[in-house]
């Protein structure tokens, strides 16, 4: 599509030059950028040819008609045309798009005319410049000259992200074998596959099953759970409660049907009852270790329960999810709550939001004037249970604390309270607790009407990420729970950023996310 004609079709010449070469480069970058998976876009789009040239369309239009009005090139609309219209007319998720419009403020600027410009923010070992020269040629040979594996740096990403990438290439080709493994084999013992999954279960699955949730001792002692301090009411009317009781109710229908699929697979493997296809399915699951369909979807394809890629990480979920449900109902609220452990952990967060709006009742707050406000805490609980026996904390006197979380895409500085550059092959970063709560956005009209109303002047969120939360490293806006506002370094020195690059930018290109699963 660019030829030598096509480098000298607008004037002046060497800016249209550079804003084709430019166009082309983020052309090429949020291509190749897909093959991070979720790191890299959440949802893998169809970028084409069509795409660029018809950015390059629009740059031609405005450079020419501002050139023959003698005006300075607008490059908000010049951003917003390309990353918003032309790209961003395929995209379709809210994070997506903002990691598209922060590459235009990157790079769609006034600094791509400087000599030598250089679009990597930080030192690679091949310097991504624009050529100097008119000849398309040249233009050529420097583009020949980039390295075969390009550094996960130029994709604004941070070098751990090519680890991640080959970790998926893997665990894709292994899931391959599996899948294309015969089905009759015996296994190395001499037993067939049935006498295994059969002596699997009666030892192993079935004795780890928790005990069943009874629904009368349920609702007796949700009438005396009591709620936060400053909250009058008890019993079934508070909002955790009540959320508390949807959730009990969900886990016992799942706890049902894995109990109900694993005597049935005995049953069926003994020939007490017809062996059904769906058994089969089920029989052949907890044979290669993975999770039997029925436990997470319902016939209609419906998500039900919690995803994980092996069995035994889903019956350690079953059984640590249990432990929080069983330790609020039987004996108090937690200190912390382990978010990863509910099945709806954004109502969760909104009946918290309903419990701070009851306690400030006295100020009029009102629920649909209220939005969530975090606090990232120094107190971090490792594991991956989510288990805080022993562990006294301070328990906030409005809101809920918060733990479980894996920051992925940076590191943490524990005593700055703010992100920083991870560490070589860390790939994820056990997030401290965070105190959730909320604060009424609605105009101050008067003394008293509440201390943690919302600021007009918000100038130092500028310096702050507004960090999304998903429930799974597969990030949509399906598993998006809420955002959290995370404090961001000043990179200086070597790693210092171009002018108008913010802090939020960089953590922004890098992917970075709190997640409730690494898998």
């Amino acid at each position: 599509m660019v030829n030598q004609d096509y480098l000298e079709k607008v004037e002046p010449y060497d800016k249209w030059r550079s804003l084709v070469y430019t166009t082309c480069f983020l052309h090429s970058v949020v291509q190749e950028r897909r093959k991070f998976g979720a790191l890299g876009f959440c949802i893998a789009y169809e970028f084409n040819t069509a795409d660029l040239e018809a950015s390059l369309t629009y740059i031609d239009k405005h450079m020419t008609q501002c050139s023959a009005m003698n005006i300075p090139y607008s490059w908000k609309a010049i951003q917003y045309m390309v990353t918003e219209v032309q790209y961003g007319g395929r995209i379709t998720d809210d994070l997506d798009r903002e990691l598209f419009i922060t590459y235009g403020q990157q790079w769609l600027t006034e600094a791509v005319f400087q000599p030598n410009y250089i679009f990597n923010t930080t030192f690679t070992e091949f310097h991504y410049a624009i050529p100097d020269s008119s000849e398309h040629g040249k233009f050529m040979e420097s583009i020949g000259s980039m390295p075969v594996k390009d550094s996960p740096i130029i994709f604004g990403l941070h070098p751990n992200a090519d680890l991640t990438y080959r970790l998926n290439e893997s665990i894709a080709m292994l899931t391959t074998l599996v899948d294309t493994q015969p089905k009759e084999a015996s296994g190395g013992s001499g037993k067939s596959r049935e006498d295994e999954v059969r002596e699997k279960i009666e030892k192993e699955l079935l004795p780890q099953l928790p005990p069943d949730f009874l629904e009368a001792e349920i609702e007796d002692r949700l009438k005396t759970l009591r709620g936060p301090k400053g909250l009058s009411e008890t019993g079934k009317g508070i909002p955790l409660n009540v959320f508390l009781f949807q959730e009990l109710q969900r886990f016992q229908t799942i706890l049902s049907i894995v109990r109900r699929t694993l005597q049935n697979m005995v049953l069926a493997i003994e020939g007490s009852i017809i062996m059904t296809p769906d058994l089969v399915e089920a029989i052949d699951s907890v044979y290669d270790f993975r999770v039997p369909r029925p436990w997470t979807f319902d016939p209609t394809g419906a998500e039900i329960a919690w995803l994980c890629p092996s069995l035994t990480g889903w019956m350690k979920g079953l059984n640590d999810r249990h432990f929080q449900l069983n330790g609020w109902i039987s004996k108090e609220r937690p200190q912390s709550f382990w978010l990863t452990g509910f099945f709806n952990p954004q109502g969760f967060l909104t009946s918290m939001k309903q419990e701070v709006t009851r306690q400030r009742k006295a100020q009029q707050w009102s629920l649909d004037e209220v939005e969530y406000q975090t606090e990232v805490t120094k107190d971090v609980i490792q594991g991956d249970d989510g288990r805080i026996e022993g562990k006294q904390l301070q328990v906030p006197g409005e809101g809920v604390l918060i733990h479980g979380l894996y920051l992925e895409g940076a590191g943490w500085n524990k005593g700055e309270k703010r992100l920083e550059e991870s560490q070589p092959k860390e790939l994820f970063y056990t997030f401290p607790i965070i105190h959730v709560f909320a604060i009424s956005t609605a105009p101050v009209t008067g003394p008293g009407a509440g201390a943690k109303a919302k600021q007009d002047d918000r100038g130092g969120e500028k310096q702050m990420y507004s960090c999304p939360v998903y429930k799974y490293p597969k990030r949509n806006d399906r598993y998006l729970i809420f955002r959290v506002m995370l404090k961001c370094d000043v990179p200086g020195g070597t790693n210092a950023l171009p002018k108008g690059v913010t802090p939020p930018m960089k953590w922004k290109m890098q992917g970075v996310a709190l997640l409730c699963s690494k898998e």
